[in-house]
């Protein structure tokens, strides 16, 4: 048996002569890489080069690889084509074997009377530009409604960030972007796929098992346990087509979210032997179950939504995923394996893949496997009006029926989900529909894409992959996709919409919030790596800008930085820190009132966050929360905290007394309302373990102009219950006459803290810090600071880009706080600053 993957390919403008080399020795290649190495064509990153570079969108373009058979006595010849973007006609040695039509479907060609045994056989393909393949289909269909980029992307199944969204440029690229394999044999393992079933104390696995085989031969299964045992070992006759292995396993050691338990995986190891060989596949797989539960509550409207796994209820607290590179072979196995890491680092348990980019590679979903992260999985339609005609339909069914059975065997895969923000399109386009009519046929109606979501998507799902829940949208629920008490919804309210305060999270929350945002300009460093021109860094420059998308950032920017921070000036580092740390406490408030709503059995009125986005595509200011070189914002930290395993959370409570005059309530957000604020504090525990966690509570008010303490309370034994929200202190008055912070913690029998958190006077624009002193000692490997009164937002930066465990944090007196940053020297330089510095 012979299996090759081709490289070294070579590429050319079609209609000229030249070939040239594209990257070496890579397996997959895009246009634009390819004409950036060759020194063709400029950074597309740097500057505003985009801008000179669309032409290439507009051209067809070449690609061509060789390969040679060494098993000439196979019967069988295939080629694999894993992922061509995205029209292409393939031809093998002159002879056209194939035409693509989308860049998600895996297509495959038995090519034996093609094929030359003698010499080497040259594969060739011809990438039509899909962006004028895409607008002569408009013109026969519809031009349709949508958010970021032209109508037409609508009608092609390619990645629809290429078209540019509000965080990503415009680059309509092509070429053989997942892998080519050829492949000679004479019998083969086609597919296989573990179908779990978990019970209380034991698993079920029906193990399919495709093969393609001539002659007699043995199908041979061994499986390890994930400490190494062989725990099962059965051989059978093969035949040609679905073999099927079932086997069950007693107290198996079960893959959960690393939040949670431990993701276990077991090896899979399939042999096929036949007369003329031995072919060998391992795949790690994770025995789970996952539920999506959605149940009425009896003290609130609306149902639920969280997941369970092996009947766990889990708190999903994490980030949305875009492409983490506009040209997604640039990307390396390191790249997936240290943004992934990010996750881990960053105590989110859930990922959420777009439904605006593509499918990911193997190794993405290999590495959630691995370190038990879960992940939600958009179909790629994202914001638009999309078609529904009998052959986009068959052409939408071969996608995701190519993207089941490749992804079925992952358990980190938790939800699958039709489309993102599809739904909310047709709501702010004015098209009406019956939400009655279940019958999946929407072909004829305004809002023909509803047969791919409620009708063909599920049936699929159904048919691949059962184990996994099945959501028609996102978001998607109740009687429209605002409604906060069913489904998940997307809260733009901050940012977006009405534009409202984010000191407001806990009033604009939803049964599972999976989109939410606040912007952030990246680190300077990034910025030097993308401009040129070093006169152009200051934040109002036009390259500066020309790295931000988003419509009508420098309003909703300064209008959030503005209202919340005092910046200190408008030089770049002042106006970076600022929009950080803005970003940061924005972020914070979200997970800090969400997840107090995690309140046991029958009172799961939250099920998770997903904040939007944990990535970028390229060197931008967007809602990324680490910048594209994988640099954290101090937003990351600020998420990483609240989303700590056990945690501490406070909000503050404002009240007025009811006018004696006007006999009104209250006069919230009234003009010239004089009335004393009375101010209370409100102190809860969280912890998403399985066990309870013992500990004291000490809190301690402070003024935070003088760095006086002038209240608290005393301490008190208190138990942060399993996988819950506990509720320590209910309306603890604070003064309304001095700027009062409080400050909790939650401490272990040796004094050591366990959690903790400050509530700081809002908006801190108002707050006045004199007389700080930061002491910082630099160990190998950590810093240790102390302060002598309350200080707001420290920042730690080094001049290498070491990963720094903590920043944007606050201190407060009589506490050492260790930030632990691996491969730090003893004689490195690190810079501190915090809010108001003086």
């Amino acid at each position: 048996m012979q299996s090759y993957t081709l490289k070294n390919w070579s590429y050319r403008q079609a209609g000229t002569d030249t070939w040239k080399p594209a990257r070496k020795d890579l397996e997959t290649t895009e246009i634009h890489p390819d004409l950036f190495a060759n020194g063709e064509i400029v950074d597309p990153f740097v500057d505003d080069n985009e801008k000179s570079l669309q032409w290439i969108g507009e051209k067809d373009w070449e690609y061509k690889a060789s390969f040679d058979v060494t098993d000439k006595t196979a019967s069988n010849h295939l080629l694999i084509f894993e992922g061509l973007d995205t029209f292409a006609d393939v031809f093998l040695n002159g002879h056209k074997i194939l035409s693509t039509e989308s860049m998600f479907v895996q297509y495959q060609k038995q090519v034996k009377q093609y094929v030359q045994l003698d010499g080497p056989n040259e594969l060739r393909i011809v990438f039509r530009a899909a962006l004028l393949v895409a607008r002569e289909l408009e013109k026969k269909t519809f031009k349709a409604k949508g958010f970021n980029g032209e109508s037409s992307r609508m009608q092609i199944r390619k990645a629809q960030y290429h078209y540019g969204w509000d965080w990503g440029p415009l680059f309509m690229t092509c070429g053989p972007y997942r892998p080519v394999r050829f492949v000679s044999y004479n019998s083969r393992i086609e597919d296989m796929y573990a179908k779990v079933s978990v019970a209380k104390d034991s698993a079920s696995v029906d193990f399919q098992v495709s093969l393609d085989v001539t002659g007699p031969s043995v199908l041979e299964l061994s499986v390890k346990s994930p400490d190494g045992h062989e725990v099962h070992h059965s051989k059978q006759d093969a035949v040609s087509g679905d073999n099927s292995i079932r086997f069950s396993l007693q107290n198996p050691q079960l893959w959960f979210p690393f939040s949670h338990g431990t993701p276990h995986l077991y090896d899979f190891t399939v042999s096929l032997k036949s007369q003329q060989g031995l072919e060998t596949v391992t795949k790690r797989i994770g025995l789970r179950k996952v539920e999506l539960v959605q149940e009425p509550f009896k003290d609130q409207p609306g149902t639920s939504f969280y997941f369970k796994v092996n009947d766990v209820p889990v708190y999903s607290s994490g980030s949305n995923w875009i492409p983490a590179h506009s040209f997604q072979t640039c990307l390396t196995k390191r790249d997936y394996e240290e943004w992934l890491q990010l996750m881990v680092d960053g105590n989110q348990n859930m990922i959420r893949v777009w439904g605006g980019g593509y499918y990911e590679q193997e190794v993405f979903y290999t590495e959630c496997d691995r370190l038990g992260i879960l992940v939600w999985q958009d179909f790629m339609f994202a914001c638009g009006q999309y078609p529904a005609y009998p052959e986009y339909i068959k052409l939408v069914s071969d996608e995701v029926e190519t993207q089941l059975k490749r992804l079925r065997n992952y358990c980190s895969l938790v939800l699958f989900a039709g489309n993102n923000e599809d739904y909310q399109v047709a709501e702010q386009v004015g098209l009406e529909w019956d939400k009655s009519d279940t019958s999946g046929h929407y072909e004829h109606t305004n809002f023909p894409a509803r047969t791919l979501y409620e009708g063909v998507f599920p049936k699929l799902v159904s048919k691949f992959y059962p184990e996994v829940p099945y959501h028609p949208g996102s978001p998607w629920g109740g009687q429209d996709t605002a409604d906060a008490t069913i489904g998940d919804i997307h809260q733009w309210n901050v940012w977006h919409g009405s534009q409202e305060k984010y000191q407001d999270w806990y009033k604009l929350g939803g049964r599972f919030v999976s989109e939410f945002g606040m912007e952030a300009l990246p680190s300077r460093k990034t910025y030097e790596a993308c401009i040129t021109d070093k006169s152009e860094l200051y934040p109002q420059s036009y390259l500066v800008d020309f790295h931000n998308r988003s419509d009508g950032f420098e309003r909703r920017l300064a209008l959030y930085v503005i209202e919340n921070i005092k910046v200190e000036g408008l030089d770049f580092d002042s106006w970076i820190y600022a929009t950080q740390l803005m970003q940061a406490e924005c972020l914070g408030y979200a997970y800090r009132c969400w997840r107090r709503e995690w309140r046991g059995d029958g009172r799961r009125y939250s099920g998770g966050a997903i904040v939007w986005q944990i990535n970028d595509c390229w060197p931008v200011a967007s809602w990324a929360i680490v910048d594209h070189f994988k640099r954290p914002k101090l937003a990351y930290y600020s998420v990483r905290r609240e989303s700590r395993p056990v945690g501490v959370g406070m909000y503050r409570n404002e009240s007025k007394d009811p006018d004696p005059v006007l006999d009104i309530p209250d006069q919230e957000g009234a003009p010239f309302d004089y009335r004393p604020v009375h101010l209370a504090v409100d102190i809860w525990g969280v912890n998403s373990s399985l066990k309870d966690v013992k500990g004291t509570l000490k809190v301690d008010a402070y003024n935070v102009s003088t760095g006086e303490r002038v209240g608290g309370l005393d301490d008190q034994s208190v138990v942060l219950k399993a996988n819950q929200t506990s509720e320590f202190v209910k309306n603890m008055k604070i003064s309304n006459k001095i700027p009062v912070v409080v400050y909790s913690r939650v401490v272990d029998e040796e004094g050591g803290i366990v959690a903790s958190a400050g509530d700081w006077p809002q908006p801190l624009k108002y707050l006045k810090f004199p007389d700080r002193k930061v002491e910082i000692v630099v160990e190998k490997d950590q810093v240790v600071l102390t302060v002598n009164k309350p200080v707001k937002g420290v920042e730690l930066s080094l001049e290498s880009d070491l990963f720094i465990d903590d920043n944007g944090f606050d201190l407060f007196p009589g506490d050492s706080k260790v930030v632990k940053i691996k491969g730090l020297k003893s004689t490195d330089s690190v810079k501190v600053h915090y809010y108001q510095k003086q």
